[in-house]
């Protein structure tokens, strides 16, 4: 089979953040102010993008806006003879400064994703330790009057779903007009088990209370929103597939091949779910584009890709949803297993 073409670079800047989010994938790398890429390395690493033939760069964390160097980055970018498009992803905070959210558009990001929380003052606080809405609504509005694509994600827990149209409202009042979703998904491995562990993570209830209010956000947004790549599709009810045709959005990189993305130590991880699970590292295994492509060709590196694409069961090859899910995201199970899962399902009336 051809390889996939990669036209997309995510770079994590910084593992620092302002914000401590309960259901953060990234929490156990402890927010660290040091845990940062050299600047000097991104430079090398945008330049192999550069000759990669990548056609859109990432920036993200942690908090992004805290790397000390992000506007002498997209500088540097905006040199480069190959015009690669530059967006972020960003809790927002720092963004509530108008002139410095001039300075990054005027300075090359195209995109930026405001990340937000809660679905109010206080569940914002309870989910990420600070109440930061007003600033995030402060940010959309600053974006809104500037030249950049700017997109709302909310990661959907059980603590924020109940009513989480209220803060979309609040976000389109102040600007924004298209929105991403996505559902938690527990990076840490949990010492519940079965039946006990979906007590306290149950996905069936996350998704019937997120489609029970899509009236609502369709009338908020006018239809501009989707659903990001998360959840088995088997989670799903066919009822609730037919309310979101055309929303879901594909597999992730993992599956697709068309992204790369490097850690704040030059590691090439397979996406930035998977923190600790390290493929390469640049300069080291390769540093440019035709040693990348040679070492993407070793037998470790496509026995470890192969190894995170594997199903979770060969039932679900035999499945009609098989080609749009593949199994769902690889993180999801982390802490459960096929049967226990299905079990579950059955239980739960899918």
């Amino acid at each position: 089979m051809e390889k996939a073409t990669i036209n997309q670079c995510v770079l994590t800047l910084t593992r620092n953040c302002n914000l401590r989010c309960d259901f953060c994938y990234a929490k156990e790398t402890g927010y660290k102010e040091n845990d940062y890429i050299i600047f000097e390395d991104l430079t090398k690493i945008v330049d192999f993008c550069n000759d990669l033939e990548i056609n859109d760069i990432v920036l993200t964390g942690g908090e992004p806006t805290l790397y000390k160097e992000l506007i002498k980055l997209l500088k540097y970018i905006c040199s480069r003879k190959r015009v690669m498009s530059v967006s972020m992803s960003s809790n927002g905070i720092k963004l509530s400064n108008y002139e410095y959210c001039k300075e990054l558009i005027d300075n090359g990001i195209k995109y930026i994703d405001i990340s937000l929380k809660g679905n109010n003052e206080d569940n914002c606080t309870i989910i990420s330790g600070v109440n930061c809405l007003e600033s995030q609504l402060v940010a959309i509005n600053n974006l809104s009057k500037l030249p950049v694509t700017l997109t709302c994600s909310m990661v959907l827990t059980k603590e924020n779903v109940i009513g989480f149209c209220d803060v979309i409202k609040k976000a389109y009042d102040y600007g924004a007009r298209q929105f991403s979703f996505s559902f938690v998904l527990d990076n840490n491995v949990s010492d519940k088990k079965g039946e006990e562990y979906f007590l306290s993570n149950n996905p069936c209830k996350l998704v019937d209370d997120f489609v029970s209010q899509i009236k609502m956000l369709d009338d908020i947004t006018h239809g501009e929103w989707w659903v990001e790549y998360t959840f088995p599709l088997c989670v799903y009810t066919k009822e609730q597939l037919d309310l979101l045709e055309g929303r879901l959005a594909s597999p992730c990189q993992i599956f697709n091949g068309l992204g790369i993305t490097f850690d704040t130590n030059k590691r090439l991880i397979p996406c930035s779910m998977f923190i600790n699970t390290f493929l390469g590292q640049f300069e080291k295994d390769f540093s440019s584009a035709e040693e990348f492509e040679k070492y993407s060709d070793l037998k470790h590196y496509v026995d470890s890709i192969d190894e995170l694409k594997k199903l979770p069961s060969d039932k679900c090859k035999f499945c009609d949803l098989f080609e749009r899910c593949n199994g769902g995201c690889p993180i999801f199970w982390k802490n459960t297993t096929f049967e226990d899962f299905n079990k579950f399902l059955i239980k739960n009336g899918r």
